[in-house]
């Protein structure tokens, strides 16, 4: 009796490994692709020195949304000038191939040197 429970309990573990043998497994490039591929990005910002500009930043995908809040406050070259001066404001952050809604800042990217 001993050796038929475990003989079926042999039989039903095999079964149990074979089926997940079967599915496929998911990895992490599967899994998260957008959220791990990095994208060229382009925002609007207000410098403390009162100039608005356009700024290029290289980010994940899924922080897209997060990045105006988070780049207020860094510091960043400006054009024709060696001193870095810090963000006061950003407006908008676009992927590099957008458009910006606001004529003001279609203008500046239009103005841009890339």
């Amino acid at each position: 009796m001993k050796g038929f429970v475990m003989s079926i309990s042999c039989i039903i573990l095999l079964a149990l490994f074979t089926v997940q043998a079967a599915k496929p497994v998911k990895t992490v490039e599967e899994k998260g692709v957008t959220s791990y591929k990095k994208v060229n990005v382009k925002c609007h910002v207000a410098l403390v020195d009162g100039k608005e500009t356009i700024q290029f930043w290289r980010t994940k995908s899924d922080g897209l949304a997060k990045l105006t809040k988070h780049i207020v406050g860094k510091k960043v070259s400006v054009q024709n000038s060696l001193d870095k001066v810090k963000i006061y404001k950003a407006y908008e952050c676009v992927l590099e191939g957008g458009e910006f809604t606001s004529l003001k800042a279609q203008s500046l990217d239009m103005r841009t040197p890339r």
